[in-house]
Formats: structure tokens, C-alpha cells, sequence
């Protein structure tokens, strides 16, 4: 059966996601517990488990350590994630940040960093 969904991910990928949801440890926050690349004083990067591979050939995040909001940010945690942007600026292509209706982990403030897939295209 086919369906339209919005997504990033490859359809294979996003079924394999799709699935994880349904399971029981969907509830808890992925994001807490996920495998940590790089830690800083207040943020870590992870590595995305469900990456947007349709469009990326790396997608990590970048995630406070403590389990809050966008709008429960401190200032000491926006002031190092400004520094924390100059440090992968050669690294990736772009910052994604899903709009609150496509967030999965709404309650964990989270941003993609994409490495974007290069394409030929006829000019």
C-alpha cells in the first residue's frame, strides 16, 4: 500500500522509523540516551538514528545535554552554542530545525546537521 508522507528520510528509512514509533521505547527520549559523537560544556552532538539520507549522506544533531525546550534555553546555553556554530561550519552544509508539527521529540530541543548529497544536474 502507498501513502504520501512528508519526509526526508529514504522510503525504507522512514518505514524503519515508522516502526520504531510504534514500539514501547519510543517514549522515552531517543535523544537523552542516544550514542554522543562530541561533548561541550552544555550541548553534545549525536549521530541521528533515523537521518535524512533522501537528501544527506551524514546527518547528526546537535542537542543541549540537559532535557529541555527551545524556549527553556539559558543564555550560558545560547552564548556556547554561538561559539559551537563557528566549530562546525566547515563540517556541514546546514542547520535544519523542523517546525513544532514535525518535531518527534518536541520536548528536547534538537538541530540537524546535514551534509548535503551532491547531485549532477544538467544546466
Amino acid at each position: 500500500m502507498l501513502k504520501k508522507v512528508k519526509t526526508l528520510r529514504t522510503p525504507a528509512s522512514h518505514a524503519e522509523y515508522e516502526r520504531y514509533q510504534k514500539t514501547p521505547k519510543f517514549p522515552a527520549c531517543y535523544i537523552c540516551t542516544a550514542k554522543t559523537i562530541k561533548t561541550y560544556e552544555k550541548w553534545k552532538m549525536i549521530e541521528n538514528e533515523f537521518p535524512y539520507n533522501e537528501i544527506a549522506t551524514k546527518n547528526d544533531m546537535i542537542v543541549p545535554i540537559r532535557h529541555t525546550t527551545e524556549n527553556d534555553l539559558t543564555e550560558e546555553e545560547l552564548r556556547e552554542f554561538t561559539k559551537i556554530k563557528e566549530d562546525i561550519n566547515d563540517k556541514y552544509d546546514m542547520i535544519l530545525e523542523n517546525t513544532h508539527k514535525q518535531k518527534s521529540i518536541p520536548g528536547h530541543f534538537h538541530l540537524h546537521l546535514l551534509q548535503i548529497k551532491e547531485r549532477e544536474i544538467e544546466i
